[in-house]
């Protein structure tokens, strides 16, 4: 079937065609209607009729006949030597088919609206008769679908075929948009059959394929300019939930090109920019009617990004491919206009205070941004990625303030912003990675009573007799002989374990020689027969750690976490971990391509390794001690040993590690994600805490009062005497306050609440109580500065602050 003509399409008679290098050409279609396109001389015909409308669609079945002759639809316009203003006629040709009853069908409707066009006053039961042909014919194409196997649609779409080449919807389309009410509520009623085309109960058979008829119905309507109109936005509203179908698939037949799709797509999918656009320019949308565009808009982009993939170039050459491309910057400067504005309206940042509202939807934002970056990752569009990116880049606060904004119910549809990690702030990225860690399960407790004086032995043994549910609930830990429960004996107990865990003195972990809270694996673990039970144990009490936002103090050396986050090491990554092998290799690299190959280093692909006293020799690879390293090897030679020398060596004693870590996040890809919004300095914050010391000032700026008051003498000599401690007893008075031994990255701002100093009603003699739960020290009124002195000197040893009033 040809197209109806398409009046948007059609262009006014050009006295330049002919010098221009382009003909005007008339197209007289089947169903009486002409288009006037104009031509250059070096498109094929093909490409002309493609630029109608659905030509495409049934491409082999067109013929355009010029003065009596057929013409060659693979020809340029100058090859045909057609002259301008040539009348062609578009035809179809009479297919074997075996629904007869079909085509007769498809002929009665076209003659029934013909005769409701012509006639002066239609019979008043014209849109019954309408309605019920049309329903005659999609209970034909069921059931002609009845009769095949239940894979097979042929029948279905064989049906839609003869209808679109009958040349009844342009009919249809015509008398609905008649002035006349009876004649268009007619056609309305007609058209409409198509929207719920299957009976109200049973299976959905022809609602699917229906893509290609109410894409021809829209562009009918569109041609007259009546985007606006209600059917419109129905017709093109039942297209994206058709086209979003899992059972959708491109039309079977081979004359259905991708690149016709793509084309007929195009137009609903800038139209749907066109509105998401003006809707972040600040016009006004009701929820309900943002949300349905953003799904359309969703829709259509998508499957025309799908279909784009599968052209080749030659085939992306064409206008509608510039009007996209077009159509994506244009996107991309709506949403950075859009966070311009927002940016504006900070003050102060997001982090400090509740940001201002967007001018349109998180979710539209979010959406756009989402399908601009899939259009990215396609390699047409290298420029867009550039532009996304630098936008990103260019917006970090309204960026920040979006992710900040996204809940766990986000966590899967904003994905893909991990992959411009170095773009975002930390802020964003540890928004990004907490959102994979699970909460504890309300209303439930899971208790555990430690020995101190067997304390990660017992640790080890509650966590690995304890189930993956128990783990899931709110975690309580009391220990033996102490009255002391609630979240700071919680956060004490984190603090000791991992303490001990990563205590140099066990075979589990190694520090780093020059930053001493920084560990990698210890591939001489071996030694420890529990050693992959531990390590299992440390990865659980690693993820626990992290979804109760204790920090640890433990850092990872960057070995340790990339290979955590399924990243390759490099030389630059070894230098913590072992500085003198980074220093070897470096010279390696250095050294005069002459010297190397001369053999005078004595180097062959092999690592020896030192393991309980005795040195063994490893092979790079099969046969590799009788490879020479030389100047053209020593990059793989240096690779494969990193590779051996911290990923094949650990490689049990991480999987372990991962073991442990993904069984309390539930699975392996939630892992994966977490590290994946990461980079290694993000996760030292979040894990180890802040590394600076105490800030006395933001201390007491975090401080509140409870019977005393900022000014009273106690107050004042409790400031001077924190100020007068070293860093290591302001840690401990902390901690012996809090039960925090370590600051949050952001410092007291990301403690849960606000500090309190309370009037103890104890006799002077006494020294300070805490209730770490709830942050509270209970200082009773000292006298004297030397008596606060001493006091709080006491508190600060050592072996006094672990256990000592907490609660």
């Amino acid at each position: 079937m040809a197209p109806p003509a398409a009046a948007a399409a059609a262009m006014e008679p050009d006295s330049s065609a002919t010098s221009s290098g382009a003909v005007q050409l008339l197209l007289r279609n089947i169903d009486s209607r002409t288009s006037v396109i104009r031509a250059r001389r070096e498109e094929t015909l093909d490409e002309v009729l493609g630029r109608l409308g659905k030509v495409g669609a049934r491409g082999g079945q067109i013929r355009v006949v010029y003065a009596g002759r057929e013409l060659r639809r693979e020809a340029t316009i100058g090859e045909l030597g057609l002259p301008p203003d040539a009348t062609l006629h578009v035809t179809s040709r009479l297919l074997s088919t075996p629904y007869a009853g079909a085509w007769d069908l498809a002929s009665e409707i076209v003659a029934a609206a013909r005769a409701r066009l012509a006639a002066t006053r239609p019979p008043g039961d014209a849109a019954a008769s309408l309605e019920e042909l049309i329903r005659r014919f999609l209970k034909s194409a069921a059931t002609a679908h009845q009769g095949t196997s239940p894979s097979s649609l042929g029948a279905v779409d064989d049906h839609l075929d003869i209808f679109l080449r009958s040349g009844a919807p342009g009919v249809l389309v015509q008398l609905y948009l008649s002035k006349d009410a009876p004649r268009r509520a007619a056609a309305e009623s007609a058209i409409r059959c198509f929207l719920r085309p299957d009976p109200p109960t049973g299976p959905s058979v022809l609602l699917v394929w229906m893509a290609p008829l109410l894409m021809e119905f829209c562009r009918l309507i569109a041609a007259s300019a009546r985007r606006s109109d209600p059917l419109y936005a129905e017709l093109r509203g039942v297209l994206a939930a058709v086209l979003s179908s899992p059972d959708w698939t491109l039309p079977r037949s081979p004359d259905v090109p991708p690149e016709w799709v793509a084309e007929q797509v195009t137009r609903f999918a800038q139209e749907m920019a066109d509105t998401i656009m003006e809707e972040l320019a600040g016009a006004y949308s009701s929820m309900t009617a943002a949300a349905r565009n953003l799904v359309e808009f969703r829709v259509f982009w998508s499957v025309l990004r799908h279909q784009v993939h599968e052209l080749d170039a030659d085939k992306l050459r064409r206008p509608w491919w510039t009007a996209l491309s077009e159509t994506l910057m244009s996107l991309l400067s709506s949403i950075d206009k859009c966070m311009a504005r927002f940016e504006m309206r900070l003050s102060p940042p997001p982090s400090l205070s509740a940001p201002p509202k967007w001018a349109t939807s998180l979710p539209t934002v979010w959406g756009v941004l989402a399908e601009l970056d899939a259009w990215s990752e396609l390699d047409s569009w290298p420029e867009l990625r550039h532009a996304l990116r630098a936008t990103l880049a260019a917006h970090t606060a309204a960026v920040t303030a979006l992710v900040l904004g996204a809940g766990r119910e986000w966590n899967q549809k904003i994905r893909w912003i991990t992959r411009h990690r170095d773009v975002l702030t930390f802020e964003a990225r540890r928004h990004l990675a907490m959102a994979m860690l699970p909460e504890p399960t309300a209303g439930s407790v899971h208790g555990m009573r430690i020995d101190r004086s067997q304390l990660l032995p017992e640790s080890f043994a509650c966590i690995a007799s304890s189930t993956r549910d128990e783990l899931r609930r709110y975690l309580s830990v009391e220990f033996k002989h102490e009255q002391a429960t609630g979240p700071g004996v919680l956060r004490e107990w984190f603090c000791l374990v991992c303490q001990e865990l990563f205590n140099p003195r066990l075979p589990l972990f190694s520090a780093c020689p020059h930053d001493r809270r920084r560990f990698f694996i210890n591939p001489k673990s071996v030694v420890d027969p529990l050693h992959l039970q531990y390590f299992k144990f440390s990865g659980q009490m690693i993820a626990l750690a992290l979804v109760y936002k204790i920090q640890v103090g433990v850092l990872f050396d960057r070995t340790f976490f990339l290979q955590l986050a399924g990243r390759s090491i490099t030389l630059d990554d070894i230098v913590d971990a072992d500085p003198s092998l980074h220093a070897s290799c470096k010279k390696i690299l250095e050294m005069d391509p002459s010297l190397v190959d001369s053999n005078a280093l004595g180097l062959t692909f092999v690592r020896e390794v030192d393991m309980l006293g005795s040195r063994t020799i490893t092979e790079l690879f099969q046969g590799g001690k009788d490879i020479a390293v030389t100047s053209e090897n020593r990059c793989k030679y240096i690779d494969l040993l990193i590779q051996d020398s911290f990923v094949n060596c650990t490689r049990r004693q991480l999987g372990y590690f991962a073991e442990g870590f993904i069984s309390i996040l539930g699975e392996w890809k939630l892992k994966q994600e977490f590290f994946e919004s990461l980079v290694v300095d993000d996760f030292d914050q979040i894990l180890g805490g802040s590394k600076g010391t105490i800030d006395v000032k933001e201390w007491k700026a975090h401080t509140d009062y409870t019977e005393y008051r900022a000014k009273d003498r106690q107050i004042n000599w409790f400031w001077k005497v924190v100020e007068s401690m070293t860093a290591e007893q302001r840690s401990r008075l902390l901690f012996f306050w809090t039960a925090v031994k370590y600051l949050p990255s952001d410092g007291f701002r990301g403690l849960a609440s606000r500090l309190t100093i309370c009037r103890a009603s104890v006799s002077r003699d006494h020294l300070p109580m805490s209730r770490t739960c709830f942050f509270h020290l209970s200082l009773p009124a000292y006298t004297s500065l030397n008596m606060m002195q001493s006091r709080l000197q006491m508190i600060v040893q050592e072996h006094v602050i672990s256990g000592f009033g907490a609660s």
